[in-house]
């Protein structure tokens, strides 16, 4: 005899209770109640019915993207009703609450149910938390459900990313490992621009000046050099020797004595460098965190 259900009413759970909020809940998911009748209309009381549930999506061709399928045998009571709760998994929530999603129920291939989902305003927000591509710091090493580490790895493999990678550009997440995060634009504060949205800016100190400070040479007092000869200079006054090298046959004049002295003086630095100090960057104190971006 052919048989057919009557829904009484599917309704989409808020699943904050998955890792958004404290509670002692732990389940979330989609809530489908219904009446089995027969064609008679008839209600199938304690008898057992084997539905497909399929959460899909419509593309911009008009077709029918999967996001997720379970097929399930239930029970009914001593009035016909079912209960059942369809869910999906916490990494296609995104793709849920990011899309126009519908709820096809079928025995076979009768199609019982095919309804768009009516989402209520506070469990949209309680399930997707944030929009895809929303960056945050996490003090953990395993992204929580629905987002992804900021570590530059594929995206191709994680479920419900198409959303984030169209976004991107990229297959690949952002890579902030020892990054620091800055707003793309012109600062309206000192009218120098951050970078490019989604690219990286190197590292970079303002130009500036350093003043002497206390900088300086050793003074030395009044002072002279001893010298015991050197080639004598024309127009020098001095007791010379003179002396023919017996190898060259060349006039020698040599002088002896002392340079004058030239006074107590320091002298002005005018070349090199003060000695490196310093690390390999400039930064301000920080803590080491991971970033996550949301699917």
């Amino acid at each position: 005899m052919k048989s057919k259900l009557l829904l009484l009413s599917f309704i989409m759970l808020l699943t904050i209770v998955i890792g958004y909020s404290q509670t002692s809940a732990n389940t979330a998911g989609i809530a489908v109640q219904g009446i089995a009748r027969d064609a008679n209309n008839t209600a199938r009381i304690n008898t057992s019915v084997s539905l497909s549930f399929e959460i899909y999506y419509l593309n911009n061709s008009n077709n029918a993207i999967s996001i997720y399928t379970e097929n399930v045998t239930l029970e009914t009571d001593a009035f016909g009703v079912f209960s059942h709760v369809v869910d999906p998994g916490a990494a296609n929530n995104a793709v849920i609450a990011n899309n126009v999603a519908y709820l096809r129920i079928s025995e076979g291939s009768i199609i019982i149910s095919d309804e768009k989902f009516k989402h209520v305003p506070y469990a949209i927000a309680a399930n997707n938390g944030v929009p895809t591509g929303s960056i945050m710091p996490f003090v953990g090493t395993t992204a929580p459900p629905g987002w992804v580490l900021c570590d530059g790895n594929s995206l191709t493999s994680v479920p419900g990313s198409a959303s984030l990678i169209g976004l991107l550009g990229s297959n690949n997440s952002p890579n902030l490992q020892g990054m620091f995060l800055r707003g793309t634009g012109v600062s309206p504060v000192n009218g120098v621009a951050g970078p490019a949205l989604k690219e990286n800016q190197g590292d970079y100190n303002k130009s500036h000046f350093h003043g002497p400070g206390s900088l300086g040479t050793n003074y030395e007092p009044d002072h002279n050099h001893n010298d015991g000869g050197y080639n004598r200079l024309p127009g020098i006054d001095v007791n010379t020797t003179e002396g023919v090298d017996d190898s060259t046959g060349e006039l020698n004049l040599h002088q002896s004595g002392v340079l004058q002295p030239s006074g107590g003086h320091s002298h002005t630095i005018t070349t090199g460098a003060t000695a490196a100090s310093g690390g390999s960057e400039t930064r301000p104190v920080n803590y080491g965190v991971n970033y996550i971006i949301k699917l």
